[in-house]
């Protein structure tokens, strides 16, 4: 029987098709400058609360514990350490009004995006991402390459999230591809090569920060440009 190889690439968004961390960063920062007599702190230690605060009320969207909008809420509230009667909806979504303002004027390709993109022609690319699919979908169309993919696959529409096989699965089934014929590459390497790996897809750590220490398995690549060359073609 011949081997099978990658017909499918899927990515993964945040910090791996979209400079997400640079984005954060400034979308926070537009809030401490705007709120400076609300936080104490400097701007380096709100933001090490900032980025805490969102994994934390993040992974408890992710496990079902509270929506989208709630978590996003509760990450502001707790900033500025109020409480729901303290700080009113309107209030915080005025504030994550400010973040977005920023975030999206920060919102940029990784640097070897594109590249990578065109060096795949050919093969069939797709989208695995958690999060919301409305705020996922515009940043891949606020930075040009929504539709470069055959299929995007986002936690908020299919309910359940990565690591999980079920959504590794789903996104193999939308291209109507073998999870052993697909790829998926992301920065997280628990979330996305092991658990791309543990569903049956080749799973690849970009490890953009420069870890190391990637485990049998999955490969791990420092930049995006390298991903071309792990990909077989028939």
């Amino acid at each position: 029987m011949a081997e099978s190889s990658v017909q499918t690439v899927f990515f993964d968004i945040d910090d791996t098709l979209i400079d997400d961390a640079a984005a954060t960063r400034a979308g926070a920062l537009g809030v401490f400058d705007k709120y400076r007599d609300r936080l104490d702190g400097t701007d380096e230690h709100l933001m090490q609360r900032w980025n805490t605060l969102l994994d934390h009320h993040f992974e408890r969207y992710l496990r079902g514990e509270t929506s989208f909008i709630g978590q996003r809420r509760a990450r502001i509230r707790d900033l500025f350490g109020l409480t729901p009667d303290q700080m009113p909806d309107a209030e915080v979504d005025a504030i994550h009004a400010v973040y977005r303002e920023f975030y999206d004027g920060a919102c940029r390709l990784s640097p070897d995006a594109v590249e990578t993109l065109d060096a795949l022609a050919g093969c069939r690319l797709g989208v695995i991402s958690n999060g919301s699919s409305t705020q996922q979908r515009q940043k891949l169309a606020s930075v040009g390459i929504l539709d470069r993919f055959a299929a995007v696959l986002i936690s908020g529409d299919i309910g359940v999230a990565k690591p999980q096989p079920e959504i590794f699965q789903a996104a193999c089934e939308a291209v109507g591809a073998s999870p052993s014929d697909c790829l998926h590459v992301g920065d997280r390497l628990d979330v996305d090569a092991l658990g791309a790996r543990d569903a049956g897809l080749t799973g690849v750590w970009f490890d953009r920060i420069g870890k190391g220490g990637g485990p049998p398995g999955v490969s791990t690549i420092a930049r995006l440009s390298e991903l071309p060359a792990l990909v077989p073609r028939r």
